[in-house]
């Protein structure tokens, strides 16, 4: 029999021993593909149906006309406005005498005061009529509610503040027709920004989520090596305590061949798990876009799907590799758990660094170092493709590929065999 044939066999009882166990396997793919989007899901139900008190507070009660300018104002007018505009997305308003009575009350999450003298300073040429907001510092929701109230306010602002300037140009003479309140209300100005492409063309917004999905993707790296790591576990420690490893070891093939056919299986598995992955982390932002008014399809980019599911193959890979020599040392299962939780906690590190340092722009003699550690051509291949450089993220994950059977040859090599049947609990 040859070496191939071996092999052949070999891969073929790892592959039945994986889908005997159903349960991993449903577990593996279908907790992803539950939890995120139910994450996503239940986000926006549970949102919507926690309610948010809000308290105003009219300590102006006034209508004032600025005799200077002719320009009215009416804190009830405010207070209505804003009433309106937040119980008209769910949130609870209710009036309330004094800031006193509304601080007492520990249901409130918001309150909004109109000071005294609001109507007066808000018409006036030298004062500005302010409005008080305070917060519960520890209710999340009360800040969605904020910044409803902050929207109206300066819709009111930027109203009251034409109105004013174009008292000022009549009493000056100028025509009305040349006003422009902007060039008054902000005379200075940095325009809206510009996003452009690592080519130098315009690109809308959905180029930054795709950068941000990218970011996540980096991060998933890290959640598809556990359950390929589980499986070499079993594989090794569980043959051994259940005393089929020897049969194996006197069998025809080698030590070499055994463990690269439970590691390649292993890694199959966290490629299933990558899939899963991928496909729940798209479910679940997704459903946060759609909530929101936005579109799908902007997520949607082939090219970085595929690119992440052979760099997610060779990244298990290589993570199994790496652990196979200190697990088949291990005693019992907890201890191989240990091990492998370690190197998976390394690879955690990185992954969550991607996540936060764009590895491209680092200074090349830093970069060049990274380059060794199997992790940073993982998370190059993706940060290189979504700077637009398909060219070297084919490299790095070529790169990755070399590393992965590298040091996959080094582990099978290094293991021995008396060592593994010797190392018994």
């Amino acid at each position: 029999m040859t070496k191939y044939s071996r092999l052949k066999y070999l891969l073929e009882k790892e592959i039945k021993d994986l889908f005997r166990d159903r349960k991993a396997i449903l577990t593996t793919i279908l907790l992803p593909l539950i939890s995120l989007p139910s994450i996503g899901i239940f986000t926006i139900l549970l949102i919507s149906q926690q309610p948010v008190n809000i308290a105003l507070v009219d300590e102006d009660n006034s209508y004032y006309v600025n005799p200077e300018l002719d320009v009215a104002m009416s804190s009830y007018w405010v207070a209505n406005n804003l009433t309106l505009a937040l119980t008209s997305r769910g949130y609870s308003v209710v009036e309330f005498p004094g800031r006193s009575e509304a601080l007492e009350n520990t249901s409130i999450d918001l309150i909004i005061v109109i000071p005294s003298g609001f109507s007066r300073n808000a018409t006036s040429i030298d004062s500005v009529g302010q409005v008080e907001i305070l917060r519960r510092a520890n209710v999340q929701p009360a800040i969605n509610a904020e910044g409803v109230a902050r929207g109206i306010l300066y819709a009111i602002s930027v109203n009251l503040s034409y109105l004013k300037i174009k008292r000022l140009y009549e009493k000056t003479g100028l025509d009305p027709g040349m006003l422009k309140p902007e060039a008054f209300r902000d005379p200075v100005s940095s325009g809206p920004t510009i996003l452009l492409s690592p080519e130098g063309e315009r690109v809308g917004v959905e180029a930054e989520l795709k950068t941000y999905i990218a970011r996540l993707l980096v991060i998933a790296f890290a959640f598809v090596v556990t359950p390929a790591s589980t499986f070499v576990i079993d594989g090794i420690i569980g043959e051994r305590q259940r005393r089929t490893l020897e049969l194996l070891l006197a069998s025809p093939a080698t030590l070499g061949e055994i463990l690269a056919a439970k590691i390649i299986v292993a890694t199959l598995l966290g490629l299933l798990a990558s899939m899963a992955d991928i496909t729940a982390l798209l479910a679940y932002v997704g459903s946060l876009i759609l909530a929101y008014g936005g579109q799908l399809f902007m997520l949607l980019d082939l090219g970085l799907l595929l690119l992440h599911s052979i760099a997610s193959f060779f990244t298990i890979l290589v993570t199994v590799a790496i652990a196979t020599p200190f697990i088949t040392r291990t005693r019992g299962i907890r201890s191989a758990g240990n091990v492998a939780g370690l190197i998976t906690g390394l690879a955690l590190i990185f992954f969550f660094l991607g996540f936060f340092v764009d590895f491209p722009k680092l200074e090349a003699g830093v970069l060049n170092i990274l380059q060794v550690i199997p992790y940073t051509q993982s998370i190059l291949s993706v940060q290189n493709y979504i700077y637009g450089r398909p060219d070297l993220s084919i490299f790095n994950l070529l790169s990755l590929a070399l590393l992965s059977l590298l040091i996959l040859l080094v582990a099978v090599k290094t293991v021995d065999k008396e060592k593994i049947l010797l190392t018994q609990d």
